[in-house]
């Protein structure tokens, strides 16, 4: 493993992407404006946004991790309580911003309608802790992308993930979002046709019948769906996976990649059944957790390499890379690396081109050229990703120093530092609470509350729950103002 790849398989990965490539840019169309480039003129059906809202968050980690977290010693499909938690919370944000966010005509960007919703200042200041867990987000997700890559094609870090920034930005740069969601599309077909027949290939090389491999996985405690334990310090339980998973959807919602896929929809309606419907895609993760049962059995009939199963101990996400590389068929591997490389660009992309939107709208565009016409700033605009795509990487090898711990919860855990005060954020936004005073003060204590919860070794699902319902509380209790319930963000005079 990581002795690097066959031409065959080189050849499926370059074909993979090209035919991503040129049927994303013919679905796309042409570019006229901004608003074209990072809102796609309202034009996209709700089903291709749907796709894209999950495609999004199916990294690479997704891929490989949580087939792992099941076949490690001890796990289990306790994961699942997650799952539950994120598909909840993508309906729950189709009825709180959805609507709201389509309807505000006079914002440009999500931070634009904080801002006309609470104080300009207060969107400025939401607008930079944006791009902070953007950039925190993006790295990560990055990290584990290329982590994984390496150790399947040999390439190394470096490589894996510099080869993810440059398509994302190709992609990115060739029509804006309009390209990034056709092809986050295309992707999650591309990673989907992947998990489905990795575990096709299993079900069909092992000799248990069903009812054997449910006996020996249930003798295993790999069956176990749900913890109701109160203990906060453990992460997967019920209590965490579905409050953590709503309130992390709603934190996520309200960046300017949301902002973008609700206004790159057809109308209100369609917005909201664009996340309605994105909840209904969360079965792909089932079959990723069945894959990671499928190995258990698989491996409990063939037994693994001594020298592998030592390594399993301190690094569990190199069984589905191994398992890639050394069952499936030469040319089909080629396809299962391209999914991967699908679940890391089509994260990635995202990221660039809501970070470079915010880059032009809230400071390029007010402060060194405001005055400057359309064409011009779409230009900038593609000069922006290729900005961003270079922080990531670096970001991504920084962390790269640091990333001893297991990817899964690495993904999850860096983001909660600052999710919480996003989450406060937005919903004080959206029934119109507060000002930049009061928010800082709010801010402020729930910055402090998850350092506490951190120190007190309270489950990281958890932090932005509360961080987030602190800073909502002391907020509203200091300005005791009315909630305004319609959402909609209007200019202020």
């Amino acid at each position: 493993m990581g002795d690097g790849l066959g031409a065959v398989d080189l050849l499926v990965i370059a074909l993979v992407m090209l035919s991503v490539t040129l049927l994303g840019q013919r679905l796309s169309g042409a570019i006229q404006s901004r608003r074209s480039f990072f809102q796609a003129d309202g034009s996209l059906p709700w089903w291709a946004v749907s796709a894209s809202i999950l495609a999004t968050l199916v990294s690479a980690v997704t891929f490989i991790s949580v087939p792992a977290a099941v076949f490690a010693p001890g796990g289990n499909l306790t994961y699942v309580q997650v799952i539950i938690g994120l598909a909840l919370g993508k309906i729950a944000v189709g009825l709180l911003l959805a609507r709201p966010f389509y309807q505000s005509k006079e914002a440009q960007t999500c931070y634009e309608y904080i801002g006309q919703r609470i104080d300009s200042p207060t969107g400025e200041l939401s607008m930079y802790l944006g791009l902070v867990l953007t950039i925190i987000n993006s790295g990560v997700k990055l990290l584990t992308a290329g982590l994984v890559l390496s150790v399947i094609t040999g390439w190394g870090l470096a490589v894996c993930a510099a080869i993810v920034v440059l398509m994302s930005v190709l992609w990115g740069a060739l029509a804006g979002i309009k390209t990034v969601i056709w092809t986050d599309f295309l992707l999650f077909v591309v990673f989907s046709i992947g998990a489905v027949f990795a575990l096709l290939f299993i079900v069909f090389n092992v000799e248990q019948t069903l009812p054997q491999a449910l006996a020996t996985l249930d003798a295993k405690a790999k069956l176990v769906l749900f913890d109701f334990s109160t203990d906060l310090s453990e992460r997967y339980t019920i209590w965490a996976g579905v409050i953590g998973g709503i309130a992390l959807n709603i934190a996520q919602g309200s960046t300017q990649g949301t902002w973008q896929r609700v206004r790159a929809c057809r109308s209100a309606s369609d917005a909201q059944k664009a996340y309605n419907y994105a909840a209904l895609f969360y079965v792909m993760h089932l079959v990723i957790l069945a894959l990671g049962l499928a190995l258990v059995i698989f491996y409990g009939e063939k037994g693994l390499p001594g020298e592998l199963a030592e390594q399993l101990r301190e690094s569990p996400d190199r069984i589905f890379p191994y398992f890639i590389v050394t069952e499936i068929p030469l040319g089909l591997s080629g396809l299962f690396i391209a999914a991967i490389f699908a679940a890391a660009i089509s994260t990635l992309d995202s990221a660039l081109a809501e970070s470079s939107d915010l880059s032009v709208s809230h400071i390029y565009a007010k402060y060194i050229r405001p005055a400057a016409s359309e064409v011009h700033y779409v230009m900038i605009s593609r000069f922006m990703m290729i900005l961003w795509g270079m922080v990531f990487l670096g970001v991504a090898l920084f962390f790269g120093q640091y990333s001893a711990q297991g990817l899964l919860d690495l993904t999850f855990k860096l983001p909660n530092y600052v999710y919480g005060a996003i989450f406060g954020s937005i919903v004080l936004a959206r029934f119109g609470i507060g000002r930049l005073s009061t928010v800082l003060v709010g801010f402020s204590l729930a910055t402090a509350s998850v350092v506490w919860m951190s120190w007190l070794d309270i489950a990281f699902f958890y932090w932005c729950p509360i961080a987030g319902s602190v800073m909502v509380a002391i907020v509203w209790l200091l300005e005791r103002s009315k909630p305004e319930f319609s959402g909609v963000a209007h200019k202020r005079q």
